[in-house]
């Protein structure tokens, strides 16, 4: 069966997410998909018998985060899968014990992986932050810095969570990098690298801090937050040009009804209806 525009759009493509899964001899129920882009498709599972207590070790949500796996207008995509997969891995087992880093709990495929759901509410619900929660933000950050990571995805408020224990966790981790080569005269390059990323992870911080918690900034601080770097200035004048010709492809597959819409309950960035 030959799959649809709409379906190669997806990640998963005519392929479908398993309804149980079963996880540390712990079996887990489909519930909700949270997104499902080109590149991924994330999904939510509950415990069978859910009570609000981890259960030998198996926690009572988790997440099934599947990559690329169809292929699209006739190509295999699915190496493209397996090599996100395998980076945010990689990401999430070198921040493994760090407090606000989702736990990992394994494979799913050569596409897939599985961690812990942490309850909250994201940045881009606009949820009623503590007056600290930057403060401490900035310090998770420092701890991920810490082990040569730059997370790069901190412009995206749907990947700061808020959680139910009023601290700040950080999640997605597929374009995240963990630069670290200590090979002269490589190593130089890499620090050097390294420190671009990381110091946009900062103007990022600082961009949501302005804007959801300007109250607590003073007017220098406020200023200096609104400083883009070159990189970034660079970025926006590569990327600007292929967003806008996405969103009118998208736009035009929403208005003809061929754009597939399987997520449940809509955030400003899993919205169909803003392509148009």
């Amino acid at each position: 069966m030959k799959s649809t525009i709409g379906q190669q759009l997806k990640a998963m493509g005519r392929y479908s997410l398993p309804s149980i899964l079963s996880v540390n001899d712990s079996v887990y129920i489909l519930k909700k998909i949270f997104k499902h882009d080109f590149f991924a498709i994330t999904s939510l599972y509950e415990r069978q018998g859910l009570s609000h207590q981890t259960a030998g070790g198996s926690p009572p949500r988790i997440v099934l985060k599947v990559n690329r796996k169809a292929d699209f207008l006739g190509l295999p995509f699915q190496w493209l899968g397996v090599g996100i997969c395998e980076n945010e891995i990689a990401n999430l087992s070198a921040l493994k014990g760090i407090r606000g880093i989702p736990r990992y709990l394994g494979r799913y495929e050569n596409v897939g992986l599985i961690y812990e759901y942490i309850e909250g509410v994201s940045l881009d619900e606009k949820p009623a932050l503590p007056d600290d929660f930057f403060d401490q933000l900035e310090i998770l950050l420092k701890e991920v810095h810490r082990r040569h990571i730059a997370y790069i995805d901190m412009n995206k408020r749907g990947n700061i969570l808020l959680g139910c224990d009023n601290h700040p966790h950080l999640i997605d981790f597929q374009i995240s990098q963990r630069i670290y080569w200590a090979i002269f005269p490589i190593f130089p390059l890499s620090r050097w690298l390294l420190r671009i990323f990381q110091r946009e992870d900062f103007y990022h911080l600082n961009k949501h801090k302005r804007r959801l918690a300007g109250h607590l900034m003073g007017e220098q601080e406020k200023r200096e937050s609104c400083k883009r770097s070159f990189s970034i200035n660079l970025h926006r004048f590569l990327s600007r040009p292929l967003t806008r010709f996405r969103r009118k492809i998208l736009g035009f597959l929403y208005k003809k009804g061929l754009l597939i819409d399987d997520v449940g309950g809509k955030t400003a960035e899993t919205d169909p209806s803003r392509w148009a």
